[in-house]
């Protein structure tokens, strides 16, 4: 009994450890099959076939986001057979074998051997733990979750070098990047080309004779960085560097397409973004005050007036269909948000999910959701408060005095306007009509922002009507007589004062923001492989805003976003080289360029957020290194060339023209006529004002600027092109304004007479004056021959001073 009772504990021990190999094995066979599914199958599935066949859509009644939908299958019969891959449609499917999934692109085969692996092994589907926000990441492939551009910020190390030429940290990274192709750069500028190429840079201007004579008899560091210094101090600073902002926000003061009317007050935007770079404000505060200066600081009469960056956009006033154009209108916020602050264009998101970036559907319409309580308004007063004041007392006395005329005029006009604005209100889509006949109070939030585009321009043709030929007879003598009337009073009335274009909110509570032609409703969010969650938004208690815009500008400027801080640092570079460290500097995704000196693009975006979003402190980075000041030639060109030709590592400066404005700015400051005056109303081109205080009227540009390549203000503008054809040449030796221009540079400097002595300092001091160097004894040479020929010596002079405004010398920065 004993030993039968020893046998039958031995066996049990057996079994027990059988049953438990047998469970442990299982068990990893079941973690096993999770793992497969969780990163090979369920990411398949999602990214390519969720969107046709997942809970918004069921083409051919198919679901394929669960295991039961796929057995129970669609109108083709079952999907998937477990432990079946032969007698799997799904699978046939994506071997386009009688049906063809997904349509436009066939699976790689190592996808398609994923799929046959599942199903053989009975088609696993464990229960799935993610959020619907983590869900969304499913769609993105491991390369696009590793793409340089959405990793986080890393300081790099610096690397080590005792180069004599090396002069800071971005010097390091540049001549790293040169050692290792065996290439070495270029010895530091001349000091009059340096010296110019830093005026026009910094200021969009040439350096005064006297700077240039001064700088070249000293040209020390201490001296060199004594003038960055001054530059970036002046106000011709602000005024070079906010033209870049302006062209990226698609910056116009007037609506575009066929009215193209002018919008009173929109200047005071573009004097905000000078002073903002004057001032180097903070650049995350630059931002946060574009975004939703109204919510943050809504006493802050210059906070409100940055919101204007978000009244760009184009309106059409004989574009009857309100709703469209509202769509346009949020679309072209959206667009143009992703592409001036994020470095990423959205706009391919918006039917569908982009086809190269991690940009989702749902991105781009949780992007939008953060502006769509917009609600464009004209009210904020631009005057000091005292100003305000007596403005409003003056125009309370003539309200109390014309009170009883005003009203016999309102009352003779209410039967023509209410008819005029019924009649208006019928020309609208069925859809739109019956909320414009609503009270305000009555209507939607997104009722009353299709109501304010239709209002625009209902108001528009009743300010057209002529009263004086509408009355007959008896109303006529009537109405003439009150005008009369009211006129009298005009003594009384005090001039308006000039209100603003910004924006503020529909309400507290916002209008739905429906994904593209679905009603599947998002929520405001921010880039899905950045963060997949919706956002938090804080709305102040009593405020008349959603405090949406201000999530999102927070969001943006969070030193943990990776996009922010290197796509502007990025531009700053751009604009001193030609071309960014990321050469497409508004496409920093897949089908971008990648960074060529990656480390040093994020010790710049470090260096910027940790200087307190100093934009002065990355110009001064950049301008005291010798990489920017190395000269354009480097003695061993031909060997550089051969490995790279196009200057993307660095071993010389590149020659760059000047651009539109630059050209028209520093003509008439050759000429002695530039009115440097700041700020203010933008005046007409025939105004000797700088060229970024010319009226911008879209369907009107300035012949000049456009004839070098300026910009259409239609859509954001990251870079110019440069362009180099025979209407320019044409048009500088031909075009009216350019020989007035010569003309005048000869009245300013012709000389008394023709002795070799006085040509001699009339030339030198013209090409002083307008090349920033001395002249050369073969150019004094060339100079006397021409200006001694049979003719007057002011028609030489004046044809010598033309020549060399024409010559590419004046026209290029080397």
């Amino acid at each position: 009994m004993r030993c039968n009772l020893a046998f039958f504990t031995f066996v049990f021990a057996l079994l027990n450890l059988a049953l438990s190999n047998t469970f442990l094995m299982a068990q990893a066979e079941s973690s096993q099959q999770v793992k497969f599914f969780e990163e090979k199958i369920r990411p398949l599935l999602a990214r390519h076939c969720y969107e046709c066949h997942g809970d918004k859509k069921q083409k051919s009644g198919l679901r394929v986001d669960s295991i039961d939908a796929l057995i129970k299958g669609g109108d083709s019969g079952q999907a998937v057979v477990p432990g079946k891959p032969g007698e799997s449609l799904l699978l046939a499917a994506v071997n386009y074998d009688g049906l063809e999934m997904p349509p436009k692109e066939k699976l790689s085969s190592e996808e398609i051997d994923h799929l046959a692996t599942w199903i053989r092994s009975g088609a696993p589907w464990p229960q799935s733990n993610l959020t619907p926000a983590q869900n969304l990441t499913l769609r993105f492939t491991e390369s696009q979750k590793n793409f340089w551009a959405f990793q986080p910020i890393q300081i790099p190390r610096i690397p080590n070098s005792n180069s004599p030429w090396v002069t800071n940290a971005i010097d390091q990274f540049v001549l790293q990047k040169l050692n290792a192709h065996d290439l070495s750069p270029a010895q530091i500028a001349n000091p009059e080309k340096l010296l110019r190429r830093l005026y026009f840079d910094l200021t969009g201007l040439a350096p005064s004779s006297d700077t240039v004579t001064d700088f070249i008899a000293d040209p020390s560091e201490e001296h060199y960085r004594s003038i960055v210094d001054s530059l970036l101090a002046s106000p011709q600073y602000g005024e070079r560097w906010a033209r870049f902002w302006l062209d990226l926000v698609r910056y116009a003061e007037s609506d575009g397409y066929n009215s193209d009317s002018y919008r009173s007050g929109a200047w005071h935007y573009r004097d905000y973004v000078i002073k903002a770079f004057q001032n180097d404000k903070p650049y995350d505060q630059f931002i946060q005050e574009q975004l939703a200066g109204d919510e943050l600081a809504p006493q802050n009469l210059e906070a409100q007036i940055a919101t204007g960056y978000l009244r760009h956009w184009i309106y059409e006033y004989n574009q009857r269909d309100a709703k469209s154009q509202w769509a346009i209108i949020l679309n072209d916020i959206t667009d143009v948000t992703g592409d001036t602050f994020l470095g990423m264009g959205m706009s391919c998101a918006r039917c569908h999910d982009h086809k190269f970036d991690p940009i989702l559907q749902e991105d781009y319409f949780r992007l939008q959701a953060f502006f769509s309580p917009l609600l464009p308004i004209n009210r904020i007063i631009n005057a000091p408060a005292e100003k305000i004041a007596e403005y409003q007392q003056k125009l309370l006395i003539w309200e109390e005095a014309t009170k009883d005329v005003r009203q016999q005029i309102d009352e003779m006009q209410a039967s023509q306007k209410k008819s005029s604005r019924h009649a208006q209100y019928s020309k609208f889509p069925l859809d739109v009509r019956p909320f414009l006949f609503k009270s305000p109070a009555e209507r939607s939030p997104y009722e009353q922002q299709l109501a304010y585009l239709a209002d625009l321009q209902v108001d528009a043709q009743i300010t057209k009507i002529k009263w004086e030929d509408h009355f007959k007879d008896d109303k006529k003598a009537q109405w003439e007589e009150l005008t009369a009337k009211l006129k009298e009073f005009d003594k009384l009335k005090p001039l308006a004062l000039e209100v603003l274009p910004t924006i503020t909110d529909v309400g507290a509570n916002p209008p739905e923001t429906f994904i593209q032609d679905t009603d599947e409703l998002v929520q405001p969010g921010i880039l899905s492989i950045i963060d997949p969650s919706d956002t938090l938004i804080q709305q102040n208690v009593g405020a008349p805003t959603t405090g949406r815009r201000t999530a999102l500008a927070h969001w943006i400027t969070n030193k943990k976003n990776p996009l922010t801080s290197r796509v502007m640092v990025n531009r700053i570079w751009q604009h001193y080289f030609g071309e960014g460290i990321v050469a497409t500097p508004s496409d920093f995704g897949i089908l971008g360029s990648r960074p060529t000196h990656p480390e040093l693009l994020d010790y710049l975006a470090s260096e910027l957020t940790s200087n307190k979003w100093s934009i002065k402190h990355i110009h001064r980075l950049i301008l005291h290194s010798s990489t920017y000041r190395q000269s354009a030639m480097n003695p061993m060109g031909e060997k550089a060339r051969g490995i790279d030709f196009d200057n993307v590592l660095l071993w010389r400066a590149n020659v760059r023209r000047l651009d539109a404005e630059q050209i028209r700015d520093s003509l008439l400051a050759a000429s002695g006529e530039l009115d440097r005056k700041s700020l203010g109303p933008p005046v007409e081109a025939s105004k000797p004002r700088r060229s970024i205080y010319l009226k911008v009227i879209r369907n009107q540009p300035n012949e000049l600027l456009m004839a070098f390549d300026g910009t259409d203000n239609i859509l954001s503008t990251p870079e110019r092109m440069t362009t180099t054809t025979p209407n320019q040449a044409l048009l500088v030796l031909n075009n009216d304004w350019i020989v007035e221009r010569a003309n005048k540079l000869a009245a300013n400097t012709e000389p008394d007479d023709a002795s070799p002595k006085t040509l001699d300092a009339a030339v030198s001091h013209l090409h002083l004056h307008l090349f920033g160097r001395p002249v050369q004894d073969t150019e004094l040479a060339t100079a006397h021959k021409f200006l001694t020929k049979n003719t007057s010596l002011s028609a030489n002079w004046q044809d010598y001073c033309h020549v060399l405004l024409c010559s590419n010398e004046f026209f290029y920065l080397d």
